[in-house]
């Protein structure tokens, strides 16, 4: 239901033709959105506050271009889009932006799609996002043959970065 098509007094107050509040289910949809940890149907402000929020969402969310081209399969139609992310994908709101991320970052990346448009295949990863996605025993490995100390370098970003630094480095010096 667009939520935006109703009046807010009918929505506090009203009911539909069924004869079931509006707010029950403007309630519903609050809650399915947001997630929020408990909801206060009785107080007047509160309820203001979730009004504005939620038609806040509903106008951003139609202006944004959807139905790019990217179609998700049934079965991961409404994933988080990363890990603990409050930002539900749907065929309904797929964009080009949160496909392109569910490509590069989710582990099933284009399995995930039904469809995927031509030309629209994930970008190559960069030299350091290859070197992020090594085990630290092969950085080390490598750092060494670059001569830098692995000890020198508390986690892998950080033994990454050097690595793509000194590779940078060398190609400069050999040119």
């Amino acid at each position: 239901m667009d939520w935006r098509e109703i009046d807010k007094a009918a929505i506090f107050t009203g009911k539909d033709e069924n004869g079931n509040r509006y707010l029950s289910q403007f309630l519903k949809d609050y809650k399915d959105t947001f997630h929020p940890d408990m909801i206060n149907a009785g107080c007047s402000k509160c309820l203001e506050d979730y009004y504005q929020k939620f038609i806040k969402h509903l106008s951003t969310m139609s202006k944004k271009d959807t139905n790019s081209g990217y179609k998700l399969r049934a079965k991961y139609n409404g994933i988080p889009l990363e890990f603990g992310s409050p930002v539900q994908v749907s065929n309904a709101n797929l964009t080009d932006e949160l496909a392109q991320k569910l490509l590069k970052n989710h582990p099933a990346g284009e399995d995930l799609f039904e469809t995927i448009p031509e030309g629209n295949e994930p970008a190559e990863k960069t030299r350091l996002e290859e070197l992020k996605d090594m085990k630290r025993p092969e950085l080390d490995k490598l750092a060494e043959t670059l001569e830098l100390n692995p000890k020198d370098y508390s986690n892998k970003d950080l033994i990454s970065e050097a690595i793509e630094q000194k590779e940078i480095a060398n190609l400069e010096v050999k040119e």
